[in-house]
């Protein structure tokens, strides 16, 4: 009897997340830091709403966006100055208001059961990844953490997904992509991996315009969702 068949279907798989806005809702945060940044400067604060729609670029083009949505371009220099100071102030106090997606521990915990290892690919630097998932006490549960600054070519580029999985020590066709933008569909595009995006996550593009190859509502369903798609990858 092999391990897939005595209740670890998932044995050798490795689960692929994302991190803002798949794993872990930590806009609240960003929007927090962002309007300290902003209001530092004389801009007015921004909604909440506003920063989901904007996370997924990173700090310097959420605070260029925001600026320009005021009416006012910062210079190069400016832009510069403004991210250091919101990288700052985030390290300092950076889950106040993260928190886990509902049901994020729960799936982990039934996906390990199931035989699969887990690693986070993310275009946050990978400090702020693992402080951020220490502050939760989730950093134990993943192979590897790799930010955008691991890498030459960040997602969509398959460069990213593809060090992530050899850090962790995965394969290809036993791994799957978990996210939230066009930028996770990208990468897993590239690299030839079956990938989930969820419905809640941080995009102004609606996940049936991506075209993943499945959409996750809730965390709950993730481990029948994940065992059909890596089922159907390793034939």
């Amino acid at each position: 009897m092999t391990l897939q068949d005595a209740g670890r279907p998932l044995e050798g798989c490795l689960i692929v997340f994302d991190l803002d806005g798949t794993l872990v809702d930590t806009a609240p945060d960003l929007h927090r830091v962002l309007n300290i940044v902003l209001e530092q400067e004389g801009f007015s604060p921004v909604s909440l709403d506003d920063v989901r729609s904007k996370v997924g670029q990173g700090a310097r083009a959420l605070i260029k966006r925001s600026a320009q949505a005021q009416g006012r371009l910062l210079t190069p220099d400016a832009l510069t100055r403004l991210t250091a100071t919101y990288i700052e102030v985030y390290s300092q106090d950076i889950a106040q208001l993260s928190r886990p997606f509902p049901g994020v521990i729960e799936a982990l915990d039934e996906l390990e059961k199931m035989g699969a290892a887990f690693c986070v690919c993310t275009k946050k630097k990978t400090q702020l990844s693992v402080q951020l998932l220490e502050a939760l006490k989730l950093a134990h549960r993943f192979r590897a953490i790799v930010g955008a600054d691991s890498v030459s070519n960040r997602k969509p580029h398959a460069e990213h997904y593809l060090h992530a999985l050899a850090t962790a020590g995965g394969v290809l066709n036993q791994s799957i992509m978990i996210g939230d933008s066009s930028a996770d569909v990208g990468t897993a595009r590239a690299a030839g991996a079956p990938v989930i995006l969820v419905e809640f996550g941080y995009t102004d593009i609606a996940p049936e315009a991506l075209k993943p190859d499945a959409i996750l509502s809730h965390y709950s369903e993730l481990s029948a969702i994940a065992t059909k798609l890596l089922r159907r990858n390793r034939i």
